[in-house]
């Protein structure tokens, strides 16, 4: 009998440890060669594809032997009763390396792959990693090899990983895909009180001497927007900030950032100090805080415009696999993949062209006014903007207010004097593809002279930007198109947008998008002469915005207009506020290929009904409005629009007399701004830039000037012209 309890015993045991092998903590047999070491089930941002791409649950296996080991036949799968879910092909894993497997399809074109191009990543696995639900990988022979259950509490963009020095043990730790670490180190949980400074940042004449106190822990400090660590300059004392620009530059010396114009400034450009601090001691550390310091500037550029500083992990700009700045990985992705035209770069294919929330980087901003007063500081997200602007040694930044950043869900301070909602997007633009090499302000300017019209307008304001501490140029802080823009400008609850912008939905709901395209549809389909039809649109649109937004591209001779750069927004539940009536209303943004920045095609005399355009103008390729413009009621009020905003909007007095304003207050600084970053680049098209010798002077500032005021003063008469014969035809 007591032998027999003894087997039974024994058995109980051997049963325990074969699970525990199995399917318990470690879930790992030992004697495979494939490890699951890392599974990440809401991938934000920890982690991009083999497209540059964030967003997809991943699996990462690893190859623990000497020899490598071919997939084909095994599985994958996140239910024990189909444990071949997914089953692998031909694809093997070197000794000591890993592959990820994506729960994402595969979006190349692969006919394009290169003959000898063997995909490092796998795509297409057909089921999402659930957080407290499991992951398994089974043998071709039908064994389990591990089962690994998915924490509940395992954080958005945390992987569950495991390491070389104990695999089969996981913890919830950063997200290292392809890289396995050696072991695993515990992260410190407690929060220290982060450091003061005895001295606030601003611009200063002479040098500052700033003293660091923490009520715990050892001060680390570094001086040039880098991140502190125990590796930083350790605090001993008061540090005394003087003028850094003569150092040599670090960040604006940085290359592999541009397609287009790739220069690079040969002189130490202007430097302010960002002090960045922390406190660190055996129990935790301090988040890190940040001040700039403008020391002993000459106000040359800088004078009556406000100024911002951004600073920021440098890896996060500049470093190769997740440097927003820069081509890096995501250009070296591709060209593994297959032969790109060099221009094809400019987009998807580097770092910098790459959208979405994953290529968002947490950042701190300082924000001074005219008078270089500080204003407030915040810590922010920031990402790229632009589209061919990208690929420009100069880019544009979207800034984000989240509450997950330092509570705020609003910027904090209100650049546009606006109606107060907030804020929590908005844009430092450089002036766009290629009048940021030119006057930066085409766009900025041709939107306020329609600030107030039916169609919504971006305000903006010049400043001059400071990146880690090196001057970075002249800027427009812009309202950003987005919720907080309608909420703010519109009233809208934030939840109830739906913006169109390019052909894309805010909200990622196809049938959202089906409200906008079942107009075109409709237009297309139906004949606008007829009233019924017109009074269906009618009810749909808002008329006079549409006609708003049409007169004001076709006036300022914008080219790239009408197939690109559309935005339109509506209340998707319609509400009682003045703008719920669930109508599509349209938004202006770039508006900077306007005014004679291509000479052949945006000139005043140019017929931009018909012509002036990359690929679609209003009479030829625009099915809304020449479809609607069929219409006899809609024919006279746009007649009667555009002949009202010729004569106010753009009556050439005013808008000579504001164009003089802005460009007097942006002078110095732009000049600034195209000495630091333009060299000897030429626009294509643009005629004054025939005879262009760098540097950028004050006379090719006044005569690119000059090319707007002249726009404007011929414009009215050619426009109204090819007006009165291009539309009267339909009477």
């Amino acid at each position: 009998m007591i032998r027999k309890k003894t087997l039974i015993i024994i058995f109980i045991m051997l049963c325990s440890v074969f699970a525990l092998s199995f399917f318990g903590g470690k879930g790992f047999a030992r004697r495979s060669p494939l490890t699951i070491t890392e599974v990440c089930a809401c991938n934000k941002d920890a982690a991009y594809d083999d497209n540059g791409d964030y967003g997809a649950d991943y699996i990462e296996i690893y190859n623990s032997s000497d020899s490598p080991v071919n997939l084909s036949g095994w599985g994958l799968s996140d239910n024990k009763k189909d444990l071949f879910k997914y089953t692998f092909g031909d694809v093997n894993i070197e000794p000591g390396k890993a592959i990820i497997a994506w729960c994402s399809p595969c979006i190349d074109d692969t006919s394009l792959y290169r003959e000898d191009y063997v995909p490092s990543d796998i795509h297409d696995i057909p089921f999402k990693i659930s957080k407290g639900e499991v992951c398994i990988l089974t043998s071709p022979d039908k064994k389990y090899v591990q089962r690994i259950p998915i924490p509940y509490d395992l954080p958005d963009s945390r992987s569950y990983s495991s390491c070389l020095d104990d695999l089969g043990r996981y913890n919830i730790a950063s997200a290292t895909p392809y890289y396995v670490e050696e072991t695993y180190i515990p992260e410190k949980k407690e929060k220290l009180n982060p450091p003061s400074f005895s001295i606030s940042g601003g611009w200063y004449d002479s040098d500052v001497v700033v003293t660091l106190d923490a009520p715990e822990g050892d001060i680390y400090y570094s001086l040039n927007g880098s991140v502190p660590d125990a590796e930083s300059y350790k605090y001993e004392g008061p540090i005394t900030i003087s003028n850094r620009t003569a150092e040599p530059n670090i960040w604006s010396a940085m290359g592999d950032i541009a397609t287009s114009n790739t220069y690079l400034p040969d002189f130490p450009v202007d430097k302010a100090t960002v002090l960045k601090a922390v406190a660190i001691s055996d129990n935790g550390t301090s988040e890190i805080v940040s001040q700039t310091y403008f020391v002993g500037l000459d106000s040359y550029g800088y004078d009556g415009i406000s100024i911002m500083s951004v600073s920021m992990d440098p890896d996060d700009l500049f470093g190769y696999e997740k440097g927003i700045y820069v081509q890096g990985r995501v250009k070296d992705i591709y060209g593994e993949k297959m032969d790109l035209d060099p221009f094809e770069y400019i987009y998807d294919y580097c770092n910098y062209g790459k959208e979405g929330r994953g290529w968002e980087r947490p950042a701190d901003i300082e924000f001074f006014s005219e008078d270089h007063k500080k204003i407030f500081d915040q810590k922010t997200g920031i990402r790229i903007h632009g589209g061919f602007s990208v690929g420009q040694n100069q880019k544009s930044f979207n800034l984000y207010s989240r509450p997950e950043y330092d509570g705020n869900k609003y910027f904090k301070y209100d650049f546009f004097n606006g109606n107060g909602n907030g804020y929590s997007k908005v844009v430092l633009r450089t002036g766009g593809s290629n009048d940021l090499f030119i006057t930066k302000q085409r766009d900025a300017f041709c939107q306020s002279l329609v600030a107030g019209r039916s169609v919504g307008v971006q305000r903006a304001v010049p400043c001059a930007l400071f990146l880690n501490g090196e001057y970075w140029g002249m800027y427009f802080i812009q309202e950003g198109i987005g919720e907080s823009y309608i909420h703010e400008n519109y009233g809208i609850d934030e939840d109830n947008v739906i913006i169109v912008k390019n052909n894309e939905v805010n909200t990622d709901n196809p049938d959202d998008y089906k409200l906008y395209s079942d107009i075109i549809d409709y237009v297309s389909n139906n004949d606008m002469s007829i009233e019924s039809n017109y009074r269906y649109i009618e009810d749909k649109i808002d008329i006079q915005s549409m006609i708003d937004y049409y007169i004001t591209e076709i006036y300022v001779a914008n080219s790239d207009a009408f197939s690109n750069n559309l935005a339109l927004w509506r209340a998707k539940n319609p509400s009682d506020d003045k703008y719920g009536d669930g109508k599509w209303r349209w938004l202006l943004y770039d508006l900077d290929e306007s005014c004679g920045l291509i000479t052949e095609m945006t000139n005043a005399s140019v017929d931009s009904f018909k012509e002036g355009h990359w690929e679609m103008s209003p009479l030829d390729g625009d099915v809304l409005f020449s479809s609607m413009i069929k219409n006899k009621e809609f024919r006279t009020r746009f007649i009667n629009s555009f002949t009202e905003m010729a004569n106010n909007n753009f009556e050439y007095t005013d808008v000579h007399n504001k164009l003089t304003d802005i460009s007097s207050k942006c002078k110095d600084a732009d000049i600034k701004s195209q000495e630091r970053f333009r060299g000897d680049f030429v626009i294509n098209g643009y005629d004054p830039n025939e005879d262009f010798s760098p540097p950028y002077s004050a006379e090719d500032y006044d005569a690119d000037i000059a090319v707007i005021d002249n726009f404007f003063k011929e414009r009215k008469d050619y426009i109204i012209t090819h007006m009165e014969n291009d539309l009267t035809i339909y009477d």
